[in-house]
């Protein structure tokens, strides 16, 4: 009988999934379940202030505001909470980009516009999240695999762009569109990520011209034209938004 071999990023994922599993004890009452995202919350802040290795459990549960038996119960050591933290964000990431592309409006507006606000609206969301992407950059610098969640989502998100495309009529989309977009995703991401975490170069963070040059990448990428017309008032009005906040 042929072993039917699952693909790697799935079988990837799924070995995360199954390691998350055996180091993160359940929290089966609601006052448990509360006390956890208190912990992963400060957990991510902690992470985002001092880095995962520099962080100590004692700093986190002072900033959950709970105490060191509480964390214990939930998690077995630091790297438990991470791999949850990674497991949660996962889960919001992938209801993120079905918000996105589920919304009316993204029919309704030019392929320039959505490759503009997706790239922006990506930028907001990982300043939310700073701790989980430093914790994660450090991690994997010593050699640990934890990426293979961030390699499904970029290949979600560009399965759901060939998607929109196909929708509105795109003729000639590349074969290889979707592992072609999802690097371009990736290097994007690591753009936007690298700069948050290490300070501004010729861009700061979310810069309105750097998204706009990212637009540009991942456009060329996907094989469709840029109205730069239309990309110059995107850039335009997101500096307007800012300089009002």
């Amino acid at each position: 009988m042929t072993r039917k071999t699952m693909p790697k990023t799935e079988e990837t994922d799924t070995q995360a999934s199954k390691q998350a599993e055996g180091w993160v004890l359940p929290a089966h009452q609601s006052r448990s379940r509360e006390q956890r995202d208190r912990l992963l919350k400060a957990g991510e802040r902690v992470f985002a202030s001092q880095g995962f290795w520099e962080s100590h459990v004692s700093e986190i549960v002072k900033e959950a505001n709970c105490s060191v038996g509480s964390f214990y119960r939930r998690f077995r050591d630091k790297e438990a909470l991470f791999l949850a933290l990674q497991q949660d964000m996962h889960v919001r990431s992938h209801a993120n980009i079905d918000r996105f592309f589920a919304n009316p409006i993204a029919e309704q507006r030019s392929l320039t516009s959505i490759f503009f606000h997706l790239i922006d609206n990506t930028g907001t969301e990982a300043i939310k999240i700073k701790g989980y992407y430093r914790a994660l950059f450090e991690i994997s610098l010593r050699g640990r695999n934890v990426w293979s969640r961030m390699r499904e989502l970029e290949e979600y998100q560009a399965a759901c762009f060939e998607k929109l495309l196909r929708k509105k009529g795109v003729k000639n989309v590349r074969s290889d569109f979707v592992p072609a977009l999802a690097f371009a995703i990736r290097m994007m991401t690591g753009s936007q990520i690298s700069i948050m975490l290490h300070g501004p170069g010729p861009y700061s963070f979310n810069d309105p011209d750097l998204t706009a040059q990212l637009t540009r990448s991942l456009m060329a990428v996907a094989g469709v034209l840029v109205d730069e017309d239309e990309l110059a008032k995107l850039v335009a009005a997101r500096k307007a938004q800012k300089r009002r906040k």
